[in-house]
């Protein structure tokens, strides 16, 4: 666990990426590590624009040293972690006052959040959730980006807004995959309530649904009691290639080109997401294609 002495140095090390993979996994144990995470995670969600930090900040520590003086014990404690990190400050002075709390999950990284009412929600690799959190007492509602497992607490309605459709529930557990034009949903608990293209669906337990661009909607019965990435493997059923191959960039931080491939070919199939290496030979080896990968590992070349 860390000291005090050192939580400044791990925190500017930290946004900097400069950990190690031993001091990152030590550095998640500190105990306002969550916030941090949190913070960080609303930062890379703005969209700012250059300015002086360094005098921003000067003017800001002039305006407001007697007030912080005066402050509560918890924000006198919260605050002294951010001393070192002059960089990010004024974003952080930003963050506090923007009404939406987002989350991001990276490359090949899944992302729990406890939600405010106890509700959980995990988020899989590249995808991003965001609601008002003042509000979520009375309108228990956040919009998503990409694929995530929710498991709902009974109570008021809770909706989940995508690109391309809206999720309503009162207490269950379900997933959602919304990707451009790629929309499914699983239920795995209780009921679901799919609004798309102007048409409600209602999905129970062990029902799936689907929907590509310009194919017909389709649905299916399943007996799994949770995702499978959730226990880091990828699965697919009847999937065209290109969303295979961009779970696959997801997952491994990976680009695949496909000059002369047919990517609306049908994929059944698996692939883990801890061993980059196994995954390639699983997906390529099924599909007879010969690859190759680039020096620095981010390029696969299909031959």
């Amino acid at each position: 666990m860390l000291d005090d002495k050192k939580d400044d140095i791990f925190l500017s090390r930290w946004i900097n990426k400069e950990l190690s993979e031993e001091e990152l996994q030590e550095f998640k144990l500190h105990p306002e590590y969550n916030h941090y995470a949190k913070m960080m995670a609303g930062i890379e969600a703005l969209d700012l624009k250059d300015y002086d930090v360094e005098k921003e900040l000067s003017g800001l520590k002039s305006k407001q040293q007697n007030r912080i003086k005066n402050k509560s014990g918890l924000m006198v404690k919260f605050w002294p972690y951010f001393a070192v990190a002059a960089s990010i400050a004024i974003i952080l002075g930003i963050f506090l006052f923007n009404p939406n709390t987002s989350f991001h999950s990276n490359y090949g990284e899944q992302l729990a959040i406890t939600l405010p009412d106890g509700s959980e929600m995990v988020l899989n690799a590249k995808s991003t959730a965001s609601f008002n959190e003042k509000k979520w007492k009375e309108n228990r509602t956040l919009t998503l980006k990409g694929e995530a497992f929710f498991i709902v607490k009974k109570g008021s309605k809770f909706t989940v807004n995508t690109d391309n459709g809206k999720i309503s529930v009162l207490g269950t557990q379900f997933n959602v995959q919304s990707q451009n034009d790629f929309f499914e949903i699983t239920c795995y608990e209780g009921k679901v309530s799919i609004t798309h293209q102007k048409n409600e669906k209602i999905l129970t337990a062990g029902k799936g649904y689907r929907n590509i661009k310009n194919t017909q909607p389709k649905s299916w019965d399943f007996i799994d009691t949770t995702p499978s990435w959730l226990s880091n493997t990828s699965s697919f059923k009847s999937i065209p290639l290109k969303y295979v191959f961009k779970e696959l960039e997801e997952q491994y931080n990976l680009q695949i080109k496909t000059i002369d491939i047919d990517l609306e070919t049908v994929y059944t199939g698996t692939f883990p997401n801890n061993n980059k290496d196994i995954a390639l030979k699983t997906v390529f080896s099924t599909l007879g294609m010969e690859y190759s990968i680039s020096k620095d590992g981010k390029t696969v070349v299909l031959e």
